[in-house]
């Protein structure tokens, strides 16, 4: 079993401090001799060393460990954006704690009432809710907090967020220019049917601006007439979504586009459900990409996040020091890459 500083200093005639100043790589800042270093690093190579978290918590008053809340895990671009964060964490030795929400206010704010009560150093959430929880306000001076993926406007927490409109539109623009007819768009995360125009997800509401301003630009007046609601990103809001099209227009859209992978997995389901395949003249756009569209025979224009560069634009924003005049809560927006395939 690894030994604690405590049981090394014991077990080698040594004090703390210079036990402490060996393992940390200072012995020749503290003039300490290197037949004492040799055997402190000799007792450590054979016996092991173990960090005291919780005294070392106590003593510094911090935990080294940041608190992560997602809406879904299962969800690729959520687990590719925490594997990418992650690593920088354990750059730092910070420990990442992971919570998934489900897309649910009450679990939300659940998981940071519990990331809170464990003494987490900062918080970084992707979050269900426009409005600001009651803890994190209490805290916005002594945690760093960051959010990420979704901008409800607030303005009392640096955010991070992909552009999605742009990604919106400039897919659109391609869908709509290779259709050479509608093309439809699937969207999940709408709180009421779009005539309403009311959007939950203000990531959501982007992507359908995009979709909008790229309809104008092609002189098409009712571009709400395109648009398909759903009130969450599921295969199963997919595969309703794509069943009432099917019902509608006598067979599958030429084109369609979806607002993420999850509606796109139940809409080609539905699909191969209804007419015994997939067309692959069918033009299909996507939002997030993912390698397994590299196997439809089909056109595929998908909207790729940069995972990598908003995993390091929110750690930056993570560290930056509380108080700071450097540290504000501005949006910072990270441009996004159209992946076309067989075109």
């Amino acid at each position: 079993m690894p030994k604690t500083v405590e049981e090394i200093a014991r077990e080698t005639g040594f004090s703390i401090t210079t036990v402490r100043f060996v393992i940390n790589g200072q012995s020749e800042k503290y003039r300490i001799s290197d037949k004492t270093k040799k055997q402190i690093e000799d007792y450590v190579a054979i016996h092991g060393y173990s960090l005291n978290h919780a005294a070392r918590s106590l003593k510094l008053k911090r935990s080294d460990t940041i608190g992560l809340v997602v809406p879904d895990l299962a969800n690729a671009f959520f687990a590719r954006f925490m594997a990418a964060f992650e690593i920088r964490c354990r750059k730092r030795n910070l420990l990442l704690l992971t919570v998934s929400s489900h897309d649910d206010p009450d679990l939300e704010s659940r998981a940071v009432t519990s990331l809170l009560a464990r003494g987490v150093d900062g918080l970084v959430i992707a979050p269900c809710q426009g409005t600001s929880q009651p803890q994190l306000i209490k805290n916005q001076d002594r945690k760093s907090i960051v959010m990420f993926d979704r901008d409800y406007g607030t303005q009392l927490f640096p955010t991070v967020v992909s552009d999605n409109y742009q990604g919106a539109l400039e897919m659109a623009r391609r869908m709509l220019r290779e259709a050479k007819g509608p093309c439809y768009f699937m969207c999940g995360d709408a709180e009421r049917p779009a005539v309403e125009g009311v959007i939950r997800g203000p990531s959501i509401k982007e992507r359908l601006r995009g979709f909008m301003d790229a309809c104008a630009e092609a002189g098409i007046k009712n571009g709400e007439s395109l648009v398909r609601m759903a009130t969450e990103s599921s295969p199963e809001a997919g595969a309703k979504m794509m069943h009432e099209l099917i019902d509608e227009l006598g067979a599958p859209p030429h084109a369609f586009m979806c607002s993420a992978l999850l509606l796109l997995e139940g809409a080609l389901q539905q699909i191969r459900a209804q007419t015994g395949k997939i067309d692959k003249k069918i033009l299909i756009g996507t939002f997030d990409d993912h390698t397994m569209l590299d196997f439809l025979p089909n056109r595929v224009l998908s909207i790729r996040q940069n995972e990598d560069a908003l995993a390091r634009r929110v750690f930056e924003r993570l560290v930056e020091p509380l108080g700071s005049s450097k540290r504000s809560s501005a949006v910072d927006t990270v441009p996004t890459e159209l992946i076309c395939r067989n075109l």
